[in-house]
């Protein structure tokens, strides 16, 4: 637990030129990623909820494109009382910020689903369904 708490304070700081470091809240250090609910962007409305997780990779990645990033910013759509959740988009950027990549699927390519129960999906979910 004493590794999460030394990383998450610098993973933040990397987000810097994402968005502001005091708007991100930890979610978990997974693998070679670090994830981060950026509470800036949760929007509650008609009973779905919208947000924005960002993950920093302590390794390069290759995008669809080829080009490699090492940054990630993806927007999601919540059911929080249906407990359901669905990709809206997808940036990737190198070490830098630089965007190299950007998605966004159609509800058919990333249709609502259920999370697997106490999976970093789930936690996210959970998350931002919280937040106020």
């Amino acid at each position: 637990m004493k590794t999460i708490h030394l990383i998450f304070p610098l993973v933040l700081a990397s987000f810097a030129g994402v968005s502001q470091a005091e708007s991100l809240r930890g979610i978990s250090v997974v693998n070679n990623g670090s994830y981060a609910l950026d509470t800036d962007s949760i929007v509650h409305s008609n009973g779905k909820t919208a947000f924005t997780v960002l993950t920093n990779y302590t390794n390069k990645m290759k995008a669809p494109n080829g080009a490699e990033y090492m940054k990630a910013s993806n927007t999601f759509l919540a059911d929080c009382k249906a407990k359901t959740q669905a990709l809206t988009g997808v940036t990737l950027m190198d070490g830098a910020g630089k965007t190299v990549y950007t998605y966004t699927p159609t509800p058919a390519e990333a249709p609502m689903i259920t999370p697997e129960k106490n999976s970093l999906d789930d936690r996210i979910m959970q998350m931002a369904c919280r937040a106020k």
